[in-house]
């Protein structure tokens, strides 16, 4: 299978430097499952608006964020995300 890159949009609790903390921490545990991190950001117009572009083979990032308790303790609000999916042809 083709690896797809996710486009993740989300909102958080804390500040982006917070969030950006938590998830930078688990960056050997993404690699791990074979996620790599392409882009992470905040929003210019709403601070507690982040996006993360992620690639990784189809189901594995549902997989980790699924049950992983950096997910919630960095602010990331479960269930505010909106996912879409994008392949190179």
């Amino acid at each position: 299978m083709m690896p797809v890159a996710t486009r993740v949009v989300f909102n958080i609790t804390t500040t982006f430097t917070e969030w950006a903390k938590v998830f930078d921490a688990d960056r050997a545990n993404q690699e791990a499952a074979g996620i790599k991190v392409i882009f992470r950001g905040v929003s210019e117009k709403d601070p507690s608006t982040v996006m993360a572009i992620l690639e990784a083979e189809p189901g594995v990032l549902a997989k980790h964020m699924e049950g992983n308790p950096n997910v919630e303790a960095s602010g990331h609000i479960i269930g505010s995300e909106e996912f879409s999916n994008w392949r190179s042809s």
